[in-house]
Parts: structure tokens; C-alpha cells; sequence
């Protein structure tokens, strides 16, 4: 089944926006952020982030908490899950759920018994069963229901899930499997609460029939189904919510202004007194040169990106702030070229084994990106992250091997690229490759006009290292905006794409999403390699993946021939070529914020939606001891003026725009230095004494103001008693 899924009112008048405006001049901290005093925000209990937005929303009537319509989807933050993945130890870890029991009904159905925490809403309103059944239905208006929701009282519910859509749990990892699909669906978060989406459900329930077709039919009962279902879809996706609508994770969305969306911690959430964050300040900025400018500055607490993002400039500018560090951990996926199998040439093995020979993949995406960016791809190359589940590749390829037919590591062998292509007719002269029939061998590869510029550089080199092998190669660009008509007409020979791991806990997927590997080896999200997938095995027999995975989940024997096949099909029959390995690139402002660097089980999560390392890294961060400086002066019986500059450091971490459904989404953090310069007058009437100031202090401007407004205020009273006395 396909998962669609994976993928958030301020008014004051008159003198009082004057007052809180000046109360903003006096906190200066880090960015100047309104309101700061207000809340009470300061550098000692607060994340800066930003978001890309332009034009930037202004208030909070302005806001659609609907994340399908422009509200904040911030897992771990803003939303929690039910169920979490945690994918250093392959299990699902329980968030909202407090504990659950799996049984296997009599009728083959899955039965999962939830016990929910007693946690809170941002609106103090308890999180229960009935939002477990909102979002199960909201998630099957998105084609990604796995089963059924009944409600046994507010803390107790049960999801059903049919059989052939769950893994036995006598299978290994079944039960982290089966939560992360049934109470986390795949990676979605508890965002649809029933108080704000009651007539939907109530509709959805009225038409219940039609959900469950539309989830579990065949395709023609889908498609009338979806039909049925339209007007709900429509909704789902396009209603309007009140700004302040509750939501399920430790922090809300609190206030809005033209600057920044300030989230404030729930207090209410199950777990909140270990959230040692108080608010998180979300810069609104339009572009992405405003981020490198406030991270040059020091204005970004944390930042994760990946390697395409980055410049060597870049950089450097961010490093040449002392507070800045920066680290690099291993990722999922990375770039790769798929091949046409409409060229003859390519539709034979052989060549394309030796193709993957001919180049060293590793030597030239390191000199794209930077060596410390980019990593080995790893091998075999079987569709999953090798390291991510080592037991089912070792098991996989012991078999294989067992079988006569061990699965290849493609390392760099100009000589056996030379061998494979003379086995199938290729001749070599003067240094170029001619085809079996005498015509020269040349290639093109394809990229997106919207490419990052080191994807650009590695496609020029690997073009360059074919042709010296013999392989004359060009590269052609083409309108980013055009990639579906240009993998549609297919005049390519090998076109840059990416491969993923698609993490799961349990079993890995095949790229892109879902265990069936169709759209990996097809290309994604159109068929890239235009091949049939028919493979024949070493004992002749004709297969394709998809039928080895037909029903792959009814038992453990059938859930190992779905992996089996599949990844020796991808081995052996390379229909795309992994050039390297993806990394996520951290950078951290350590001037107020002690992070846990030493611990890898919430980096190595952090970037993916799935998961609630948000939640992990507001607990296990520290702010450091705020610095006071503290100035003693002698005064005599007369006004004394102290002044003294204060630099505060304000933290940011951002979100960028985010779908519930799919995709992954970038989350930044900024950190800001800005010298506030405080002056404050203090007036001793005797004997002369000591005092001390402690800074932040109330500013001159600030007094100036006061000043003006009781001018005003006088000069309102004396017109008014002027007009009386007329």
C-alpha cells in the first residue's frame, strides 16, 4: 500500500502598542524580539529558529494551524506521536501510548491494546482515544490507513489491523513494525485533535464504508471510493482553523508578529517539567541569504543540512564565528545515476556492471562535495542501508552465496569494466569503445537545471572519467520544471536521480516508500529506467520483485523470498548506480547551550520527521550559567549615570515549510550575538553609598519614552481642563 501520508490573535490599541514596543527597545536580546519581556525570554531559556516565508505572516488571525494549509508541522515540537521510532536500537518507543499488548484474533486480525499517558493539550484539554480515531481517519483520507480504530474508554483504544498488513509476530522485529505502521502510521504524528476536527470525523464515520474501500479495496473500488470521499478530502486539506487550535506536542504556537512565530512550552504535556526549553523564537526570513548572514553573525543556535547546500564559503564564514561548531554523521541515500534500459546497449547487464567498474564513484563525489561531506556508498548494493540492518544482509547474502551466486561489491576495476564489456561484443580501438556492431559507444547524462552546484560538478567529472575510459560522454541540462516529459520520451542514457533508505524500524523499505521495490527499481517518482523488473534467477527461473513480494508479510518464509529476491535482483541487475552516501551537516552555537554531543542516538535522528529526537534534544540540552557584570560605583548625594554594554547571545532553531505527508523536513537553528548598550541613572540621597548594577537594565531610550508619554498625558489633561474652562 502506497503511504501517502508522511507530511504548523494578536491586537493591542493605542498607547499600549506604543509601551510594548519600548519594552522591546529595553530587553535588546538576541534579534530583538518582541515582546521578550513580556514572556520573559532571554537567551538562558530560549531556541531561536527560523522559517523561510515570505511574504512573512503578521499576526496570529493570519495563522491556519491546518498543516496542509500553511500550519506548523514540527514533530516532536508542535505534534507528538503516539509511537516513536528510535532507529539506533530498531524499536519503537512509546510517546503518548504508555504501554501496548499485541494479539493475533482468531478471525487472522492483529489486535494492538493502547494504554494512553495522561498528557495535555496546549489548551489544558486531555489527549484521548478519540483523537487516536481522529487522526487514524484523517490519515485514511490520505490513503494511509492501516487498520481500525474502537474506542474502549479515554485512555484505552485497539487498532485492528487485517491480516497481510501486519508482520506475524513470530517474524523478527514484528513488533516494531507493526506500532510504527498501526500507532505512528508510518511516521505521522498525532495531529488532528477530535475537538478541532469533529464534524470531519463525524462525516468520515457516516461514510465509514467508503474509507475502508478506499484503503483496503481493490482499484477500482479505491477510485469510486475516492470519488465518494471527495468533498471530506477537499476539506481535510483546505479548512481553515482557528489560529489557537490545540495541538499535542510540548510547545504551541503562542504569538505571531511580522519578525518571528514564538512557541511557548505546554504545560500541560505528559512530560514537560524535563523540557528544558521555554520558548522557541522561529525568525520569519525570506530567503537564504538571510540565514547564512545570521549564522555568519553568530545569530543560529543549530543548523542540519545536507552536503548540497553548502560551499566551501560558506563555510568558512559560518566557522569563523568562535561559538560555532560544526560535525558530520553519516545519512541516508545519496546521489545516483539510473539507466535507460530503452538503449539496447544498456538493457544488457554487462555493461552496466561495467560501467559501475569503470569509475571510481567515491574519489570523484568526495571532490564534489568535500571529503568530509561525502561518504562511500555502501555495499553490496542490495536497495537498503546496509549498516542500518546488517543481520538481514548477512542472512541475504549467505544465502546467495550458499546459492553459487554471492552478491558483488562494486569497487573500482577499470580492468574487469574492460573484461565484462568484451564478454558481450564491445571492442576497444585507439582508445575508444565501439558497440557489437561496429557503431561507437557514447553516452549522455541527464540533470535537473535545479541540481545543487556540487551535483552539477560530479556529473561533469564521472562525463570526464567515462570518456577517458573509452566511453565518449556529454552532459546535458534540462528545465527542472520539464522532468516528467523528459523521463516520458526517455532520450537519455543515464539520468541523475538519488536513492534512499525510506527508514523504518523492523524491516527496511525499499526506496522510495512501502516494501514493494517496484518504484525504486522503476525510478521515482516516474519510471526513470523504463525496465519490465523481469529478472531470471541462477536456477533459471523468471521472476519479477513485485511477485516475489506478493503477500509478503503472511509469514516469515515469505517476508525473507520478498528481501531475497529483491535485493539480488538489485545487485546483480544494477538499474541505477549508487555514486555515494549522504551526510547531515551540524552546526552548533555553543555560547549559551551546552549540547549533547556525545550523544549520537539523537543526531543521528534528528533530520527525520518519523521521529521525536526533537523531544530528546530539548530534554538533554543545558543553558549555561548566565554571565552577570556587575559595576560598583561610589555615589555622592547626587545623580549618577552607570553605563555599561552587555552581549547576548540569542539560539534559533528553525523549521522550514513541512508536509505531514512524505518528505523530510529541514529544521535550522540560529543563534544571534548583539551588544546592547544599557544605561541607567541613579539617584543616592545620603550618605554617600555603594551601588551595584547588574545588567539588563532599563535603557534611556526606554526613560525618554516614559517621559514623552507623560507629556502627553499632561498636555491631554490641560487641554481638557482648557476646554472646560471655556
Amino acid at each position: 500500500m502506497v503511504n501517502w501520508g508522511k507530511y504548523l490573535l494578536l491586537g493591542v490599541l493605542g498607547v499600549s502598542i506604543v509601551v510594548v514596543s519600548l519594552l522591546v527597545v529595553w530587553h535588546g536580546s538576541p534579534g530583538y524580539v518582541v515582546k521578550a519581556q513580556q514572556y520573559n525570554i532571554t537567551p538562558y531559556n530560549t531556541l531561536y529558529v527560523f522559517t523561510i516565508r515570505s511574504p512573512p505572516l503578521t499576526g496570529m488571525s493570519l495563522y491556519n494551524p491546518n498543516i496542509f494549509h500553511g500550519g506548523i508541522a514540527w514533530y516532536g515540537v508542535v505534534q507528538s506521536h503516539v509511537a516513536a521510532a528510535n532507529y539506533t536500537t530498531g524499536e519503537e518507543i512509546p510517546i503518548l501510548a504508555e504501554n501496548w499488548t499485541l494479539q493475533v484474533l482468531p478471525n487472522g486480525s492483529l489486535a494492538i491494546f493502547i494504554t494512553l499517558r495522561h498528557s495535555g493539550m496546549s489548551n489544558g484539554q486531555p489527549v484521548t482515544c478519540w483523537d487516536v480515531l481522529t487522526s487514524n481517519i484523517a490519515n485514511g483520507l490520505i490513503h494511509n490507513m492501516w487498520g481500525n480504530v474502537s474506542i474502549i474508554d479515554n485512555y484505552t483504544c485497539v487498532v485492528r489491523m487485517a491480516q497481510g498488513y501486519y508482520l506475524p509476530p513470530t517474524s523478527p522485529a514484528a513488533e516494531a513494525y507493526d506500532i510504527f505502521w498501526a500507532l505512528n502510521w508510518g511516521g505521522v504524528a498525532l495531529v488532528w485533535p477530535y475537538v478541532t476536527w469533529k464534524s470531519l470525523v463525524d462525516a468520515a464515520l457516516a461514510n465509514y464504508s467508503w474509507l475502508w474501500l478506499f484503503n483496503f479495496g481493490n482499484a477500482t473500488q479505491q477510485a469510486e471510493a475516492r470519488n465518494m470521499l471527495s468533498s471530506l478530502i477537499n476539506e481535510l486539506f483546505t479548512a481553515t482553523i482557528p489560529p489557537n487550535s490545540p495541538t499535542t506536542g510540548p510547545f504551541y504556537v503562542c504569538d505571531i508578529t511580522p519578525e518571528y512565530i514564538l512557541l511557548c512550552k505546554n504545560p500541560y504535556w505528559y512530560d514537560a517539567k524535563d523540557i528544558k526549553v521555554d520558548y522557541i523564537v522561529e525568525w520569519q526570513y525570506s530567503s537564504m541569504t538571510q540565514v547564512y548572514a545570521a549564522l555568519a553573525s553568530g545569530k543560529i543556535s543549530i543548523w542540519n543540512t545536507g552536503p548540497g547546500s553548502l560551499s566551501p564559503s560558506i563555510v568558512t564564514t559560518i566557522l569563523s564565528n568562535p561559538n560555532m561548531k560544526m560535525f558530520v554523521i553519516p545519512w541516508w541515500g545519496g546521489d545516483a545515476l539510473y539507466f535507460n534500459f530503452l538503449n539496447p546497449w544498456l538493457a544488457m547487464p554487462q555493461v552496466r556492471q561495467a560501467i559501475y567498474y569503470a569509475v571510481n564513484w567515491t574519489q570523484l563525489a568526495q571532490a564534489a562535495y568535500g571529503p568530509e561531506f561525502i561518504l562511500p556508498s555502501p555495499m553490496p548494493q542490495v536497495g537498503i542501508m546496509n549498516d542500518k540492518y546488517p543481520s538481514l544482509v548477512q542472512e541475504v547474502a549467505s544465502y546467495w552465496a550458499s546459492q553459487g551466486s554471492p552478491l558483488i561489491n562494486y569497487t573500482y576495476n577499470a580492468s574487469l569494466a574492460a573484461q565484462l564489456l568484451e564478454s558481450v561484443g564491445f571492442t576497444k580501438k585507439g582508445g575508444v569503445w565501439y558497440t557489437p556492431n561496429g557503431s561507437q559507444f557514447t553516452l549522455t547524462i541527464y540533470i535537473s537545471s535545479g541540481a545543487a552546484p556540487p551535483q552539477l560538478a560530479l556529473v561533469n567529472a564521472i562525463a570526464n572519467a567515462l570518456t577517458s575510459f573509452g566511453i565518449t560522454t556529454t552532459v546535458v541540462t534540462y528545465p527542472s520544471a520539464e522532468f516528467r516529459t523528459v523521463v516520458q520520451e526517455g532520450k537519455y542514457d543515464l539520468i541523475l536521480l538519488y536513492y534512499d533508505g525510506a527508514p523504518e524500524p523492523g524491516l527496511p523499505s525499499f526506496f522510495p516508500e512501502g516494501p514493494i521495490p517496484a518504484a525504486y527499481f522503476q525510478g521515482y517518482p516516474l519510471n526513470a529506467t523504463h525496465w519490465n523488473m523481469v529478472i531470471t534467477l541462477p536456477n533459471g527461473t523468471q521472476i519479477s520483485p513485485l511477485q516475489a513480494c506478493y503477500k509478503y508479510l503472511l509469514s516469515p518464509a515469505s517476508t525473507f523470498r520478498c528481501y531475497a529476491i529483491s535485493m539480488w535482483a538489485w545487485n546483480h541487475y544494477v538499474p541505477f548506480i549508487q555514486i555515494d552516501r549522504n551526510t547531515q551537516v551540524f552546526f552548533l552555537n555553543t555560547q549559551y547551550i551546552n549540547w549533547p554531543l556525545n550523544d549520537t542516538s539523537i543526531w543521528t535522528q534528528l533530520p527525520i520527521i518519523q521521529t521525536e529526537a526533537w523531544t530528546e534534544l530539548l530534554k538533554h540540552i543545558s543553558f549555561k550559567v548566565p554571565t552577570t557584570t556587575a559595576t560598583t560605583t561610589t555615589t555622592s548625594p547626587v545623580a549618577t549615570t552607570v553605563s555599561t554594554t552587555t552581549t547576548v547571545t540569542s539560539t534559533t532553531t528553525v523549521v522550514t515549510s513541512t508536509t505531514v505527508v512524505s518528505g523530510t523536513t529541514t529544521t535550522y537553528t540560529t543563534t544571534s550575538t548583539v551588544p546592547v548598550t544599557s544605561t541607567v541613572t541613579v539617584t543616592a540621597t545620603a550618605p554617600p553609598t555603594t551601588v551595584t548594577v547588574t545588567k539588563p537594565v532599563i535603557s534611556t531610550t526606554l526613560v525618554i519614552a516614559i517621559v514623552v508619554i507623560v507629556v502627553v498625558i499632561v498636555a491631554a489633561v490641560v487641554a481638557v481642563i482648557a476646554l472646560r474652562r471655556r
